[in-house]
């Protein structure tokens, strides 16, 4: 019984020292790099966390740039998503039409590239809003070019009823010279 106990012990030992070396084959150096995708998604979460920092102390325009550094980078879940959420509502700020369309723009590509998100989710009654709103802005347009068409034509109008009337008055005076 004694010689089995020691070649199972001796076996142990073996299997131990095995699978030590194995783990032991597996550890990285502290200063070896680290992968590229695993690099760039750090870098993509950092300045995304700068960007938000710079939003706190007010600083937007600086923030935009950050935001549209991570937008224009790789894409990563839970990062680009939000920098675009992020980014369409500072573009909102803008006046004019420019920076609603910009808005609308990076919030459907949100909604096309990460349906799933949460920033999804929450874009879409904005995305619905600028949607209306875009439509509502045509319209305005139309009306305003309606309007100035009308007014154009009621110009030509009255021109057309004047010189209407001369011709009368003309047609009238000559109808008498006609007569005496």
């Amino acid at each position: 019984m004694k010689p089995d106990w020691i070649v199972s012990c001796a076996l142990l030992f073996l299997v131990m020292m095995n699978s030590g070396c194995a783990v032991l084959a597996g550890k990285k150096p502290a200063n070896a790099p680290v992968p590229k995708p695993y690099a760039s998604i750090s870098e993509q979460e950092n300045t995304l966390s700068e960007a938000r920092e710079q939003l706190r102390k007010g600083k937007e325009p600086r923030a935009r740039d950050l935001m549209a550094k991570v937008v224009d980078g790789a894409p990563v879940a839970g990062v680009t998503d939000e920098a675009l959420f992020r980014l369409a509502l500072l573009f909102l700020k803008e006046e004019g039409d420019k920076g609603i369309k910009q808005a609308q723009t990076l919030l459907e590509r949100l909604s096309n590239e990460y349906p799933d998100s949460l920033w999804t989710r929450q874009s879409a009654p904005l995305l619905s809003h600028l949607a209306e709103d875009r439509l509502l802005r045509n319209r305005l347009r139309e009306l305003k070019t309606l309007k100035e068409l009308n007014l154009s034509l009621s110009r030509d109008n009255r021109e057309l009823r004047q010189s209407l009337e001369r011709l009368k008055k003309l047609d009238l005076e000559l109808d008498q010279r006609i007569k005496h």
